[in-house]
């Protein structure tokens, strides 16, 4: 039986999973026999982290017995309105650990969800580079899709304040080599726990990450011990630092 696909849809939404799109399923055979569509979803703008921040305040313990509990939160909500997925279906986590590898930012732009910025990162039409891809369904179902956006985007005709912003200088030629930001993360605090050229983009501003959903996004280890603060949780677990500068630099 196939998934009611306006149900899990309007679930997913209610807890900040609010931008969705489908991609042909038949090049990931590989993960699902049978596929033939992949609705991926993702959260744009603060909704995702409010809903967590909520979930926190009434369950606490949310935090402390979970390495990775933002994750942890994306995949009970999936659970909750998808408990027993059938051969039909399989969901994949765009997660600190998953059980498989898929590249989002492809299936993402597949899906129509946006264009490849000039950082890297997934540009959407109305959320920017403030979207956060964060699950997929690979079904049998075939359900209409969307198409890749056309054209490069917003970026093509853009002044570039990101690569303005950098204090790394990590666009040498046009876009963001990731060994010389990485390189400027292990030499500089100037960087932790903020990104100041994804601050600096203009498409979508006003969704922009609140200053410590921001923080727990690119400083994982200090992010989490100043939500826990916020919260007045006592938290004794913490999550590895993240992003691995270490090993994304040439000097590792």
């Amino acid at each position: 039986m196939g998934a009611d696909w306006n149900h899990i849809k309007k679930e997913l939404n209610g807890i900040g999973l609010n931008v969705v799109g489908v991609a042909d399923g038949r090049p990931y055979e590989s993960l699902l026999p049978g596929c033939r569509s992949v609705v991926v979803f993702a959260s744009g703008g603060r909704d995702l982290w409010n809903a967590f921040y909520a979930d926190l305040k009434a369950h606490p313990e949310h935090l402390v017995a979970e390495d990775h509990p933002f994750d942890a939160f994306v995949a009970r909500g999936v659970a909750a309105v998808d408990p027993k997925p059938d051969s039909t279906r399989r969901w994949v986590f765009c997660a600190a650990r998953s059980d498989v590898f898929v590249d989002f930012r492809l299936l993402a732009h597949r899906a129509g969800l946006g264009w490849t910025s000039v950082m890297g990162l997934l540009l959407h039409p109305r959320y920017g580079l403030w979207i956060g891809l964060r699950a997929a369904c690979f079904t049998s179902d075939v359900l209409p899709r969307g198409d890749a956006l056309s054209g490069e985007g917003p970026c093509a005709s853009c002044s570039k304040p990101c690569m303005a912003s950098c204090p790394g200088e990590a666009f040498p030629d046009g876009a963001l080599d990731i060994h010389r930001c990485a390189r400027f993360h292990l030499e500089s605090e100037s960087c932790h726990g903020r990104c100041h050229a994804r601050l600096a983009c203009p498409v979508g501003h006003e969704y922009r990450h609140s200053a410590l959903q921001h923080h727990y996004h690119n400083a994982r280890a200090t992010g989490r011990i100043e939500l826990a603060r916020r919260l007045g949780i006592k938290d004794d677990r913490r999550e590895g630092e993240g992003p691995y500068w270490e090993e994304w630099s040439e000097v590792s």
